[in-house]
């Protein structure tokens, strides 16, 4: 993987090595690749051209599928606030599933963000 991924322009992160960046110093937008066994997930700052011709190569190297904008991640929600440019991820369902297996508690409320 690292070698695709470094062919492919992305440098990889010091600190985890899961995650890997392309930064376009032209455009100055970032696309951030973040990789778990046969997961990856695909996020930019703008430059959704830059972002999809990334993928595209990725794809062109490794079956896989594009699913569309991320919604779920590794068992983490994710949704956007995109007028006020916010991300929200949580790990509600997950959570859900510890307490019913460790503790034989169900949880009924919803996610609140507030």
């Amino acid at each position: 993987m690292t070698k695709s991924m470094l062919a492919l322009g992305f440098k990889r992160c010091k600190s985890n090595t899961g995650i890997y960046y392309y930064h376009n110093k032209k455009t100055k937008a970032l696309v951030i690749a973040i990789v778990y066994v046969n997961n990856v997930c695909f996020i930019s700052t703008k430059g959704f051209l830059l972002l999809n011709e990334l993928k595209q190569k990725f794809m062109a190297r490794w079956e896989c599928l594009d699913l569309g904008e991320t919604t779920e991640f590794l068992d983490m929600h994710i949704s956007h606030d995109r007028k006020n440019r916010k991300i929200f991820i949580d790990q509600y369902e997950y959570l859900k599933k510890v307490l019913a297996v460790k503790y034989g508690r169900q949880i009924t409320e919803g996610r609140n963000y507030k």
